[in-house]
């Protein structure tokens, strides 16, 4: 036979009051934990989301040939109103750069690379955030020295609000030395960080030269064999009709304003003749975007304020700045 288990015994029951005590103190702990938990999350430090890197929808252009290697005395071909006074023309871009909300500004016949020059002055008179890139170029002597009083070497540059990450210049004329006689005239590019578009300048050699629609076939060729949409701006010597141009002009969107002969962007003074001269040598040109969207332009014209249309005579004082008027276009990016 199975012994028979004995019941177990209980504990005597807890007095009320004493019952109540231990469970307000559980419902405490409890709650505290809770409270506790929740507090340290809260604190816990966020992290923050990773700032999207913008590309601008849109590029106040600036295109200007400041003739600062230009002759200096009055009256002789090819002077320059302020070849002499780099810190008057680099106060004359700044200026501008604040008028216009400039994001980018090409330069032609500029002197660069030594202390006291154009571009020196224009790094210190610049805000911070810009940056300036300089391509050496040469007269048909093949010398570079800027001449004068002047230091450097003369060249084209092209100056943005923001950092150039990469950059290519090259000879537009023939690739045999022989045939230039050691002269460079160049084309600049720059890729800027977060900007869909490459920047480019250059400066052509003048209408009568055969060489000019050669070099226009070598830029149409080399400037953007990546297939990268570009700005190319500078000083062409041809209006936007000229036969040399039609590499560019057939496939790239120009401003309307710079096609039109009463926005002239260059004075000459005939002394033989006695007459003025106009000529729309100046040209902002824009190809279409990777996915073929032709490139839209606003804002754009020409300063001529700052364009010197007096005769180059010895007692007639200049009313401009140099002998080319500078060029603004605003160039809305489709992205």
């Amino acid at each position: 036979m199975y012994e028979r288990t004995s019941k177990p015994r209980r504990l005597p029951p807890l007095p009320t009051a004493v019952l109540v005590t231990l469970l307000c103190a559980l419902f405490a702990a409890l709650m505290g934990a809770g409270g506790y938990a929740m507090t340290q999350q809260q604190r816990a430090p966020q992290a923050r989301p990773a700032q999207p890197t913008t590309a601008p929808t849109r590029l106040n252009v600036l295109n200007w040939n400041i003739c600062g290697e230009a002759g200096g005395l009055r009256g002789q071909r090819g002077f320059c109103p302020n070849r002499n006074r780099p810190d008057l023309t680099v106060a004359e871009i700044k200026a501008m750069v604040a008028e216009r909300h400039a994001d980018v500004v090409t330069l032609q016949e500029v002197c660069g690379g030594a202390p006291g020059s154009h571009l020196t002055q224009l790094e210190a008179a610049l805000e911070p955030g810009w940056t300036v890139m300089r391509a050496r170029g040469t007269r048909p002597d093949g010398a570079s020295e800027c001449r004068g009083s002047l230091t450097g070497e003369l060249g084209v540059a092209v100056a943005v609000r923001g950092t150039i990450v990469s950059s290519v210049s090259g000879n537009t004329l023939t690739d045999d030395p022989s045939q230039s006689d050691g002269q460079v005239s160049p084309l600049l590019c720059v890729d800027v960080e977060g900007w869909s578009h490459r920047i480019c300048t250059t400066h052509l050699l003048p209408s009568n030269d055969k060489r000019g629609a050669e070099q226009v076939t070598r830029i149409a060729e080399r400037i953007s064999p990546d297939g990268k949409p570009y700005v190319l701006t500078g000083d062409f010597n041809r209006n936007s009709k000229s036969l040399d141009l039609v590499p560019l002009t057939t496939t790239l969107t120009e401003c309307k304003a710079l096609t039109q002969d009463e926005e002239t962007t260059h004075h000459a003074w005939d002394s033989k003749g006695g007459k003025h001269v106009y000529r729309t040598l100046d040209h902002v040109f824009v190809s279409r975007g990777r996915d073929g969207t032709k490139a839209a332009l606003s804002g754009c014209g020409v300063d001529r304020s700052r364009m010197d249309t007096t005769p180059n005579e010895e007692d007639t004082p200049p009313n401009g700045k140099s002998d080319h008027a500078p060029v603004y276009v605003t160039v809305r990016i489709n992205r």
